[in-house]
């Protein structure tokens, strides 16, 4: 659904009169476009995503912080002439955030599209022998913390120390291996299809495009052999039997994410407003300078895979 304001319409004021509407635009669009509003830069845009949702998130450890007050953050530093492929925030870990804004401050002159793919008809279009192993196996995602490489874990789970980890996160059912503080391994055994109960749905829910080894891009992938064997990876996902997700199955569900998804020019004071549940997102490669920033609200728990 896209929405235009007009010249000088506060856009925080404009999503508090109409919020019922907006509520259901996104489980039936499963995303709102808002256009030529006034959004007030960065303390706007929280205004923004405050009132868009019941609650926002304060503690995401996988993007960095872009204001004070913790609840906006970057957008994920990825190297701008690659794409980021389709994936439901925080899928891969025991909560997430049912709602996620994208406020957009610069956009870039070529490329940095954003990108939408609704999980209702990825389902309906992955083969049905494909679904139903992801159904009945579901998933495990690998992440290897390794000092230097991506986010750190203190960072990620926000915490001091291995105790401190343990302490927090065993009880969600992670599985952790930590031969040292620099070198430490967090399994989760998840769903890759998501119950909405409430709506009487489901949708693909999952980051198998941002984990396994057969996604990555040429360059991304050969960088990591020189340092790491394919099971040694930083990021990398399996059935949740421990099995391996074939390659060209991968590459089906690539296609078939790419096969249902919407792509959104961006514009300066652009704000996308996504249903997590429903929606993956992504953004296509660009060039010259682009400025995205990250809103996340209304939390769900891990349900049983």
């Amino acid at each position: 659904m896209n929405i235009s304001g007009t010249q000088g319409e506060s856009l925080s004021q404009w999503i508090q009169r109409h919020r019922k509407d907006i509520d259901a635009a996104l489980w039936s669009d499963g995303y709102v476009l808002f256009r030529g509003f006034e959004v007030g830069g960065l303390d706007g845009f929280e205004n923004s995503a405050a009132v868009a949702c019941d609650m926002l998130y304060k503690h995401y450890g996988d993007l960095p912080l872009a204001s004070a007050s913790d609840n906006v953050y970057f957008a994920t530093p990825y190297p701008k002439h690659l794409e980021i492929q389709f994936h439901n925030e925080a899928s891969h870990t025991h909560t997430w955030p049912s709602r996620q804004l994208f406020y957009c401050l610069e956009p870039a002159p070529e490329g940095g599209e954003w990108t939408l793919s609704d999980g209702r008809k990825v389902l309906a279009a992955l083969p049905p022998e494909m679904l139903s192993e992801f159904r009945a196996k579901g998933l495990v995602y690998r992440r290897r913390f390794i000092r230097g490489l991506d986010a750190s874990w203190q960072q990620f789970f926000k915490v001091d120390t291995l105790e401190q980890l343990r302490d927090k996160i065993a009880p969600t059912g992670h599985e952790i291996d930590a031969p040292s503080e620099n070198d430490v391994t967090v399994s989760f055994r998840t769903h890759a299809v998501l119950q909405v109960p409430e709506r009487g749905t489901e949708a693909w829910f999952n980051q198998i495009l941002l984990h396994h080894p057969a996604a990555l891009p040429q360059e991304v992938d050969a960088l990591l052999r020189k340092h790491f064997s394919r099971d040694k990876f930083p990021r990398t996902v399996f059935f949740g039997d421990g099995s391996e997700i074939p390659a060209e199955w991968v590459k089906t569900i690539d296609s078939v994410l790419n096969q249902c998804s919407t792509r959104i020019p961006t514009q300066t004071n652009d704000v996308l407003l996504v249903n997590n549940l429903l929606l993956a997102h992504g953004r296509r490669p660009y060039s010259g300078n682009r400025q995205i920033r990250v809103a996340l609200g209304d939390m769900r728990a891990h349900a049983t895979a």
